[in-house]
């Protein structure tokens, strides 16, 4: 058995299925207004938007991004070139040293040599004039001893050593 206490109201059915239809008409009709209502916001925000995006300041802003691209890839070209510039550089500098290097080597070595031969040459002045003084000795002793004899046709060496002295000198 159904309990006491919910007691409803018979309502008729035609007045129930009436009030139906005019809660789901409601409804269809609040659903079209908002989807109208979005619809009108969104063509409003895209012909906004759309407006923006064709402004003059929004084109001025897509050239200069498009040139300031254009300027950095061109830096960034001469950037490389310059690194390129500046690495051959450096092998040519690094290039040059070692020459420089060995250049001076070879130099230093040439120097050494030339002190070795005026040295060289600076002993074999002072044999000569040393073998000069002999001689002039010799020859001054052979003139005294040649006066000695009084024998004036024939004239006598008598050293070897101003036979070499004088093969020296002559040659």
């Amino acid at each position: 058995m159904a309990p006491t206490f919910y007691h409803y109201l018979p309502v008729p059915m035609a007045e129930k299925s009436e009030e139906q239809g005019r809660t789901a008409r409601r409804w269809l009709s609040v659903g079209a207004v908002l989807v109208l209502l979005l619809l009108v916001v969104l063509i409003t925000l895209l012909i906004y938007f759309a407006g923006r995006a064709n402004s003059e300041a929004c084109r001025d802003g897509l050239q200069a991004r498009e040139e300031c691209r254009n300027t950095t890839n061109l830096l960034q070209r001469q950037l490389t070139r310059s690194q390129d510039s500046l690495l051959q550089a450096e092998t040519q500098a690094a290039s040059c040293h070692r020459t420089v290097v060995t250049l001076q080597e070879s130099l230093e070595k040439k120097v050494f040599q030339t002190q070795q031969q005026q040295a060289h040459i600076q002993e074999l002045e002072n044999e000569v004039m040393k073998l000069k003084k002999e001689l002039e000795n010799l020859r001054n002793q052979e003139t005294s001893s040649t006066e000695q004899e009084n024998s004036g046709s024939s004239m006598v060496v008598s050293s070897p050593l101003v036979l070499l002295v004088t093969m020296f000198l002559f040659f």
